[in-house]
Formats: structure tokens, sequence, C-alpha cells
């Protein structure tokens, strides 16, 4: 397979069912940058998305928490979480085969399904990048939610694997997408820290923490300026080296442990530089809110 394109994103599902509570400016920036990416997209013709998203609790509950699991059966189903419709999105099963074994044989012990779920972290960037047009996806669902979690470094190191695993598969088209992030505060504190209780202390009390959102959020505007920097300048390990998973709770939220993802497909492609296409602060999204393309290496 050859990686034609390659992006990151944000993916609230609040950025479609409060589509309007934003303002305009930023609205309007955020919405055209994701319609830029689908163009792109469209324009590198590919034959299917490797997209890396998240779980958020609802697919991967207390009683079984992979950290990486791909999608390889015929299809992916999505939840119809986030005020999203449900949608059966095809599986491309020939690279999405090629990819779990390319990654196990490079190190990497995916989990996988023959039945995959995915959330809004799939379905929210692809609606609003496409609308109702669909490629064949290869899914990668990421653990950005339910501590412990890999760390950043190995979630670029991962990336590498993954890259590695695609260029080796069969003949034909990919773009590479990682969404999630950036800074945010998910639910209330005791939920926050209910999140970050011992593993194995969790699941008989999740009924006494459940989430809720508010109407406005947090954001750090400089953290995400600060790691959207690093990557549209390839120095994706200088965060890696600045930065840990306790540092990005404190200073960017629960929420920011996305931007894995993000840093999942800097390794993918040896951390080549990207271009931020959007960026937004945006409250009643509760969310710092990006669509960035990355350079994609030629391929001698």
């Amino acid at each position: 397979m050859e990686i034609v394109g390659a992006f990151a994103c944000s993916h609230a599902g609040l950025i479609v069912t409060r589509r309007d509570l934003a303002p305009e400016a930023q609205r309007r920036e955020i919405y055209s940058g994701f319609a830029r990416m689908g163009e792109e997209i469209d324009a590198l013709a590919p034959d299917a998305l490797v997209v890396i998203g998240t779980d958020h609790g609802r697919i991967f509950k207390f009683e079984h928490v992979p950290q990486y699991t791909i999608g390889v059966g015929p299809s992916a189903r999505s939840l119809g979480d986030a005020g999203l419709a449900v949608e059966e999105i095809p599986i491309h099963q020939r690279f999405a085969r090629a990819v779990l074994d390319g990654m196990i044989e490079g190190g990497v012990d995916l989990a996988y399904s023959e039945a995959m779920l995915i959330d809004h972290s799939f379905v929210a960037p692809l609606s609003l990048a496409f609308a109702s047009r669909r490629y064949p996806l290869v899914p990668i669902i990421a653990n950005c939610n339910v501590p412990p979690l890999a760390t950043f470094r190995r979630s670029y190191e991962v990336g590498r694997t993954l890259g590695r695993a695609i260029r080796s598969g069969p003949a034909g088209r990919v773009v590479v997408i990682g969404t999630g992030g950036l800074s945010h505060w998910v639910g209330s504190p005791a939920y926050r820290d209910f999140m970050r209780d011992a593993p194995g202390t969790r699941l008989a009390r999740q009924a006494d923490y459940p989430l809720t959102l508010t109407d406005t959020g947090e954001i750090n505007e400089e953290f995400d300026r600060l790691f959207l920097r690093s990557v549209c300048e390839g120095r994706a390990l200088d965060f890696l080296r600045d930065w840990d998973t306790e540092r990005v709770f404190r200073e960017a939220g629960n929420g920011a442990q996305e931007v894995r993802n993000w840093l999942t497909v800097a390794g993918a492609l040896d951390d080549a530089p990207a271009e931020l296409i959007a960026y937004g602060a945006v409250a009643p999204w509760l969310t710092g809110t990006a669509v960035a393309r990355f350079r994609v290496p030629a391929v001698h």
C-alpha cells in the first residue's frame, strides 16, 4: 500500500450537535477546514482510509480494555452516539488483515474484532469531511480514555510500525487519519478522578459517576498551539521529550490524551511536518478544535 495522504483532526460530536452555538468566525473556519480535508482526500482517490480513533467507554467497558484494536470484519457499525446517525461502514478487509499481520510481525500485539463497533471519533470527522459519502475503512481504536494509557512515545512508535505495515502490504492507495483532542476536560472533577482510580476498582462503582457535559468548557489554547507547532514543524519528538501523561492531565485535561492519535500519524510518517488547516478554541464545543494535513514523504 502507498500512503498518499495523511491528516489529523479533532472529533468532538459537539462540533455537529452544537454547530450553531459556536461563534460564527470559528464555526466557518473549522467547517471549512473539514470540507477542505474531504476535498483533498477525494482528489487523492484512495482505496481506503486508515483511521485511528478513540473509544469513549461505550465499546470497551471496564470488563475489557485493550490498548489498540483493529477491525477486520466486513464492516464497522457506529453506535449512533453524540447525536449522530447509526451507520454501517465497509472495512477494506484485505488491507486491514495486512495491517494486522504487519503490526504483529513488527512487535505490536493488536487486538482485533470481526464485529467492529465505532463511535463518534470516526463518524463525526467523516461526516464533516464527506457528508454522507464513505470510503472503506481500516479502523483502529486506541485507548485514550481509560488509564493506564500507553505512553505518548509508545503511541508514536506504534505509528512507526503502522507505517511500515501499510507500506509492506498489498498494492493500493490509503489515506491515514488520526482523530482526537486537543485540550479539553471531559466530565465533572469527580468523574475525572474516578476514571483515574486503580484498575480493578472502577467497574462496580461506575453508576455513581455518570458522565455529564457542561454548556462551555475550559480550553488551554497555549497547550494547543504548542502541540500543533511541534507537529507542524516535524518536532513531535520534542513533545515526547517534554510532556508525559500526568502533565497533559494537569495542563490540558483528560480529553487531551487523544493527541496520541496525532502522534501515531506522525510516527507513521517518520515525523514529517504538517500544515495547520484550521484551529479554534471553541468553548461551546468544549475543546480546542483543529484540522491538519501532513506532508507525505515521497517513496523512492
